[in-house]
């Protein structure tokens, strides 16, 4: 059964699993951030000498508008099919780009290797990825950031970032049969 609120809805997975799906902000709201990326944007290219285009903010404005997780590819496609006259190169170019601006993150790499991008976000959360339906879920856990705040002290080391992946096999499908 598929529960909805006000404010998510649960959607089933290829396993079976339910997960909470948040439903999209107020237009407002995402209006707001738009614009927030776009003049973060202007500033990371200016302070690099580079050139501001709308070729470049159709983009990174589709990328951003992507919810969750997606890999280069996907992203390619979904240039090509809206806006034709922007070439894969060019989109991959801007993949780079938009990382080293901090507004995309390459989040992980999954189980096929292949890398796998997600909007920057300044609340840090780790990731879970199942090797049943390859489906990522994100989770914070405060004691695991602790413990790797402490093993990094205690070797003497500042931690500037991290990724926290796990990949893993989903019991949910074999508890449901």
């Amino acid at each position: 059964m598929q529960k909805n609120t006000e404010n998510s809805r649960e959607q089933k997975l290829p396993c079976g699993r339910l997960v909470t799906v948040p439903l999209d902000k107020q237009k407002q709201d995402n209006a707001k951030k738009f614009e927030i990326w776009k003049e973060q944007l202007k500033n990371y290219l200016e302070q690099n000498r580079l050139k501001y285009s709308e070729q470049r903010w159709k983009i990174a404005k589709l990328i951003l508008g992507t919810k969750g997780h997606f890999n280069a590819q996907e992203i390619v496609q979904e240039v090509m099919k809206t806006h034709p006259g922007i070439g894969p190169a060019t989109v991959y170019r801007n993949l780079k780009l938009l990382c080293d601006a901090r507004i995309l993150k390459e989040t992980l790499v999954d189980a096929h290797g292949v890398a796998i991008y997600e909007a920057y976000d300044e609340l840090h959360h780790d990731h879970i990825v199942c090797l049943d339906c390859n489906e990522i879920f994100e989770f914070h856990n405060s004691k695991i950031e602790t413990l790797q705040a402490g093993v990094a002290n205690e070797m003497m080391f500042t931690e500037v970032r991290h990724k926290h992946v796990i990949y893993a096999k989903c019991r949910y499908k074999k508890k449901k049969v």
